[in-house]
């Protein structure tokens, strides 16, 4: 949904098909656009079909196309708002991952807390019932979040009303909303962390504390919202879950040697088991035994310091690898058990392993400089598929197809997998130099690697199979820091990604690249699948951070001349400049919400700004928040509570809500 265009982001009560005359044309006005109210036989190939057949044939068009269609016939323009087809629309712009998170993020609120969340946006008491009817509806999550994001796009300016004020003694990476922003885990000393809930009047309130004995050193929501993990130096790691809507309590203790810290606590995708690993040697897998408790599930064992461990994609296998020269796979079993199924033997330490996305291959990293693949067969045993000597980095593609391994002699190659599972060599890409980055476009069609030599090459499939070079984009800026000693000062307190990797939209149709001289550059996919330059943002100073919306329809860039650039994808194809956003120093974040349609950034001296799309398609400070000391970082939560950390030792949450301007 683009909300330069009003009737993009129409969504309205259902209204009743209008009876059509047969004997004259006359034309109208539907949300500001001409509608004309055609002769029905001029359109009876399409509205004669029954309605689900026009309602597949709407899956198939684009959200400009179906701005079009509302324009050239009042009954067409009433199927499609019956349909919801706009919503699907916006809806299937975002990649089949963030459908889920934001379906996740409606189903999990109950009626009343949805209904709310719309109030704050709006007083038509007429459209929140009419979108409130529709809750059973599976286009729910695309219905909401649509009317949501434009009744946003048609606030002005938002109001800003302080929830709560936490005392706390945190870092960035102890703080985290729950993925329903409904809770809130904090680090409140160095050895304890609090758990907060929103109150139905919009207030935050303790749930629990989770307390150890020494250090804390991360905090992890599972992805159902329902339990908390947290790791410490104290060899212990701990699973706290919901008591009840008003309590949380400790469902598990995992304990490692004391004298060795918890290194990471990770649950799986399901959020039915947690892995944990330390240099004790060991990892373990705890999981459900009720709603409860947990339980130990495995241990898994190593003559030495464990390196890495984590979960497949499908909850069913976990990694881990270690300096013993050895990774191992453990599987679950139908009967819930975890058994060991496959060594991974190396000839120097392994210090990492990445499943593929579809769970039946995983890669082993050594400092013997192998990689090694080892796949799943029917009976369920993992045996080798492949060797690569001299590696540096692997990567899957989403598809699990394909693997790109660099090698350090400034090459990438692309390896194929066959259909007896075994893997070939299918291309190389040669830099001069260091190969810095290797990335799969989402589609799994396009690879993009760069280099020490200043460039990015990007490769894609022919028709029949083959890789072929598209596009290499020159004076490509790997790294870049402002190289300061405030910026350093920054980077020691700030998680902030600052390295300007390109990175691919969401969709696979575009590249977004930092330059050497103080530009970003925008290359785009054409129909034969070669690349073309489609637009060039300039700053005055180095651009250190370049980024595409989760829409795939903006990009934002940072740059040392203290500025953000927010670009926007037109209909034609081409992209224009939506706003430039000043700060008065550097900007040390800028995120974009789940709905792409505004962000948040955040500047060293103290100062966060909310940046919102409006009904015309350009991109305003919609709310500012100014501090006298440093904030240390600022999440937008996906209810649109805003959670900063100062410099003062303080947490604040802030809601997001219309003001008076708002139409």
């Amino acid at each position: 949904m683009d909300c330069s265009n009003s009737s993009s982001c129409n969504i309205a009560p259902r209204p009743s098909t209008p009876v059509q005359s047969s004997s004259d044309t006359p034309s109208g006005t539907i949300m500001g656009k001409n509608v004309i109210e055609r002769d029905k036989n001029e359109f009876s190939l399409l509205l004669d079909l029954p309605e689900d057949i026009q309602s597949k044939i709407f899956t198939y068009l684009r959200a400009r196309d179906i701005v079009h269609l509302t324009r050239v016939n009042s009954c067409i323009n009433n199927r499609l708002k019956n349909d919801d087809a706009m919503a699907r629309a916006w809806y299937r712009r975002f990649a089949s991952s963030h459908q889920t998170r934001l379906k996740t993020i409606v189903t999990t609120k109950d009626k009343d807390e949805l209904q709310k969340w719309l109030k704050r946006f709006t007083n038509d008491e007429a459209l929140i019932k009419s979108i409130m009817d529709r809750q059973a509806s599976i286009h729910f999550p695309a219905l909401f979040f649509s009317t949501l994001t434009k009744l946003m796009c048609q606030c002005k300016a938002f109001k800003l009303e302080t929830k709560a004020s936490i005392p706390c003694i945190t870092r960035e990476h102890l703080a985290a909303f729950s993925a329903d922003g409904r809770h809130l885990v904090i680090e409140c000393d160095y050895e304890a962390c609090k758990i907060y809930g929103q109150e139905s009047d919009g207030t935050w309130q303790a749930k629990g504390t989770i307390s150890h004995n020494r250090i804390v050193r991360s905090v992890t929501f599972s992805a159902n919202s329902c339990y908390v993990v947290t790791t410490s130096m104290d060899g212990k790691a701990k699973v706290y879950g919901k008591k009840d809507q008003r309590s949380w309590e400790e469902k598990a203790t995992i304990s490692h040697d004391h004298d060795q810290w918890v290194k990471s606590a990770t649950f799986s995708p399901d959020s039915s088991h947690v892995l944990t690993y330390s240099d004790d040697g060991k990892a373990k897998i705890y999981g459900k035994k009720d709603e409860q408790s947990w339980e130990e599930k495995a241990t898994i064992s190593h003559d030495s310091r464990v390196s890495f461990a984590t979960f497949s994609k499908d909850g069913r296998y976990a990694v881990t690898t270690s300096w013993d020269q050895m990774a191992k796979i453990y599987g679950q079993s139908d009967d819930g058990s975890w058994t060991e199924k496959a060594i991974i033997p190396h000839d120097d330490n392994v210090y990492t392993a990445t499943f593929s996305p579809d769970s039946r291959y995983v890669v082993t990293a050594s400092l013997d400089r192998k990689a090694k693949i080892y796949g799943q067969i029917d009976d369920g045993s993992w045996l080798e598929k492949a060797i690569v000597s001299h590696f540096v980095s692997v990567t899957f593609s989403s598809d699990s197809r394909h693997v790109a391994i660099t090698r350090d002699n400034g090459s990438a190659q692309i390896y194929r997998l066959d259909a007896d599972g075994s893997w070939e060599e299918e291309a190389i890409i040669s830099h001069n130099g260091k190969v810095k980055s290797v990335k799969f476009s989402p589609d799994s069609r396009c690879l993009m690697t760069s280099g020490d030599d200043d460039k990015a090459i990007i490769s894609g499939q022919d028709k029949n199979g083959s890789w072929q070079e598209k596009a290499i984009i020159s004076d490509y800026l790997s790294n870049c820091s402002a190289g300061t000693t405030a910026w350093k000062f920054l980077e020691s307190i700030s998680g902030y990604l600052r390295k300007c990797s390109a990175k691919f939209s969401a969709d696979s149709r575009h590249v977004v690249t930092a330059t050497l001289d103080d530009k970003a550059k925008i290359y785009g996919k054409k129909d034969d699948g070669s690349w073309e330059e489609k637009a060039i943002i300039p700053h005055n100073k180095n651009v250190y951070f370049a980024k595409f919306s989760p829409d795939s329809r903006h990009v934002i860039t940072c740059s040392n001349d203290l500025t953000m650039k927010i670009y926007g994808l037109k209909i034609d194809g081409s992209w224009r400049e939506k706003a430039i956003i000043s700060h008065d120093s550097f900007i040390t974040l800028a995120t974009f919400s789940v709905d792409s349609r505004h962000l948040i950034t955040t500047s060293f001296t103290g100062t966060v700004k909310i940046v919102g799309q409006n009904s015309d398609g350009l991109w305003e400070e919609k709310a500012s928040i100014s501090h006298p000391d440093i904030i240390r970082s600022a999440t937008l939560s996906a209810d649109d509570h805003l959670l900063t950390i100062h410099g003062t030792n303080t947490a604040s949450i802030t809601e997001l809500s219309m003001n008076d301007c708002c139409y």
